[in-house]
C-alpha cells in the first residue's frame, strides 16, 4: 500500500488532530514525562549557591576643595579600575582563600582556585539615582558580590572584599599624597642646587671680569677722562723737558766749540803730536827711535782720554758743569714723563676696552640674573605647592579626603541564587513537550496505514462506496490501556 501524501490533503480538522493525538499520545507523553523527571532531578541535584552583596559609595572630601586644593588628580573612574585590578590580583585572592578556608580539602592547584574565586566575584558600578543629561555620568556607588555554596562564608568574603577595597583606596591615596610630597622635595632640592650653581656662576663671572661690570661703567668713564687729561698734561711736560734738553745740549756744544783752541784739549794735543810724528817719520827715524816711541805713547794716552771724554765729556768750566747738571735733570725728567705717558696710554686703552666690553658683560649678567630670578620664583612656587601637598597628605592620612564607605554590608543570604529550580523544571518540561511533539509528528508522517475514508480516497483517487465502522472487542479494548510498542504499525 502506498504511503499517504499528506501534502495533497486539503487540511486537518480538529477531529483529525484529536485522532492523531489519541493514537500517538504515548509518543508525546513519555518524552514530556522524561523531560520533567530529568529537569526535576537536575534542579534538586545541583548544589545551591548563595550570593552576598555589599554596597560601597563614594563620599566627597570632608574639607571642600575651595579651602584646601586637592593634590590627587586621578578621577574616581580611574581609581575604581585600578582598585578592581588590585582586588582581583592573585596575591589578594590567595590571601582570601587561605583566611576563609575556601576550597578546603581540594587538590586542585592554587592557580585554578584563584581563577575560580575570581569568577565568583563581581564588582560593578551602580547607576546614579538622578541622571543629569547635561553632565557626564559620575561613578558614585558600586556593589561587590560573591557567590558560594555556604551562605555564611559568602557574606564574610563579600564584606572582606569591601574592606579590602576601601583599604586599598585609602592606601593608594596615601601613597599618592606621599609620592607628591617626595616629588616636591626632590624638585626643591634640585632647584636649590641649581640656584646655588647660578649664584656661584654670577660670583665667578664678576670676579673674572672685574672692572667691566655694568655698575662700574660710570667709574671707568670718569677714570678714562681723568687719564686723558693727565696724558695731555704729562705730554706737555715731556715736550718741555725735551726742549730744555735740546737747548742745553746746543749751549754746551757751543761752549765747547768756543774753547776748542785751548791746549789742554786732548783732541787738539793729539793733532799736534800726530803732525810731529809724521815729521819724525819723514826725517827717516824708525819706530824704535825714542822720540817716535814717546810720541806714540803720548798719542795712546790721548786716545784713552778722548774715549773717556766722549762717553762723559768733562766739563771745561763751572758754567758748563752747571749746564750739564741741568741737562741731566731734564733728561731724567724726560724719561720719567715718557714712562708716565706710556702708563697713561696703557690705562686709557684698558679703560676704553672695559667700556667697550661693558654692554656684553651686562647682557651676560642679565641672563644669569634672569636665571636666578626664575629659579627663585620656581622655588617659591614649589614651596607653596609643597605646603598644599603636606596638607593633602595630612587629610588623606586622617581619612578626610574623598573616600569609599560601605553603606550596606553583606548579609547572610536566605535563599540561593542558583540553581533556579522553577526555571529548570519549566525548561525541562518545555523541552520534553517539544521532543514529544516532534516524535509524534515524525511517527505520524512515517505511518502507512489508513485511518479514515479521506485517507483512502486521497491515496487511491477513487470514491468510497461504503465504510465499515471499527468493531471494538473486549480484548482489543483492554490492549488500549497498555503501552504500545514504539514503531508498530496500526492496522
Amino acid at each position: 500500500m502506498a504511503a499517504r501524501d499528506m501534502r495533497n490533503e486539503a487540511g486537518l480538522s480538529l477531529g483529525d488532530l484529536y485522532g492523531v493525538l489519541r493514537r500517538r499520545r504515548w509518543w508525546f507523553v513519555v518524552p514530556t514525562a522524561v523531560g520533567v523527571v530529568v529537569a526535576l532531578a537536575l534542579a534538586l541535584a545541583l548544589p545551591a549557591e548563595y550570593e552576598a552583596v555589599a554596597t560601597v559609595t563614594v563620599e566627597p572630601p570632608v574639607i571642600p576643595d575651595k579651602l584646601v586644593p586637592n593634590t590627587i588628580a586621578s578621577d574616581t573612574e580611574t581609581r575604581y579600575e585600578n582598585l578592581k585590578l588590585q582586588l582581583l590580583a592573585r596575591d589578594s585572592l590567595s590571601s582570601i582563600i587561605t583566611d576563609s578556608k575556601l576550597f578546603e580539602g581540594a587538590t586542585t592547584p592554587r592557580e585554578e582556585q584563584v581563577e575560580e574565586l575570581r569568577q565568583r566575584i563581581s564588582i560593578a558600578p551602580l547607576p546614579p539615582a538622578i541622571i543629569d543629561p547635561r553632565k557626564p555620568v559620575e561613578l558614585n556607588s558600586f556593589k561587590i558580590s560573591f557567590r558560594y555554596s555556604n551562605p555564611k562564608i559568602a557574606a564574610e568574603v563579600a564584606n572582606r572584599l569591601a574592606r579590602d577595597f576601601i583599604s586599598a583606596n585609602l592606601r593608594d591615596r596615601t601613597s599618592l599624597a606621599e609620592g607628591t610630597m617626595e616629588f616636591f622635595d626632590q624638585q626643591l632640592q634640585k632647584a636649590r642646587a641649581d640656584l646655588a650653581d647660578v649664584a656661584r656662576q654670577i660670583a665667578d663671572y664678576k670676579e673674572n671680569f672685574q672692572g667691566e661690570l655694568p655698575e662700574q661703567l660710570l667709574l671707568n668713564r670718569d677714570r678714562l677722562e681723568r687719564n686723558r687729561m693727565d696724558l695731555a698734561s704729562t705730554e706737555a711736560k715731556l715736550e718741555g723737558a725735551r726742549d730744555q734738553v735740546r737747548l742745553l745740549t746746543v749751549q754746551i756744544q757751543e761752549m765747547r766749540t768756543a774753547g776748542a783752541s785751548d791746549q789742554s784739549n786732548p783732541s787738539l794735543r793729539k793733532r799736534v803730536l800726530e803732525i810731529e810724528l809724521n815729521k819724525l817719520l819723514a826725517s827717516g827715524k824708525t819706530e824704535k827711535h825714542p822720540d817716535i816711541v814717546h810720541t806714540r805713547a803720548e798719542i795712546s794716552q790721548l786716545d784713552d782720554m778722548i774715549a773717556s771724554s766722549d762717553s762723559e765729556p768733562m766739563a771745561q768750566s763751572r758754567e758748563e758743569m752747571a749746564m750739564r747738571d741741568k741737562l741731566r735733570d731734564y733728561e731724567v725728567d724726560g724719561k720719567v714723563w715718557a714712562g708716565e705717558v706710556e702708563r697713561l696710554k696703557a690705562d686709557i686703552a684698558e679703560y676704553e676696552q672695559r667700556i667697550e666690553n661693558t654692554p656684553r658683560r651686562a647682557a651676560e649678567l642679565d641672563h644669569l640674573d634672569q636665571q636666578y630670578k626664575n629659579i627663585t620664583e620656581a622655588i617659591r612656587s614649589l614651596q607653596l605647592r609643597q605646603v598644599d601637598a603636606e596638607i593633602g597628605k595630612t587629610i588623606e592620612t586622617n581619612n578626610k579626603g574623598e573616600r569609599f564607605r560601605v553603606v550596606e554590608s553583606a548579609e547572610i543570604p536566605g535563599s540561593p541564587i542558583s540553581p533556579n529550580r522553577p526555571i529548570w523544571f519549566t525548561a525541562g518540561t518545555l523541552l520534553g513537550m517539544m521532543l514529544g511533539l516532534g516524535l509524534l509528528v515524525l511517527r505520524e508522517m512515517s505511518d502507512r496505514s489508513y485511518h479514515s475514508v479521506m485517507d483512502v480516497q486521497n491515496s487511491l483517487g477513487l470514491p468510497v462506496l461504503a465504510a465499515v465502522p471499527e468493531v471494538t472487542l473486549a480484548v482489543r479494548a483492554a490492549r488500549r490501556f497498555r503501552l504500545p510498542r514504539f514503531g508498530a504499525a496500526r492496522v
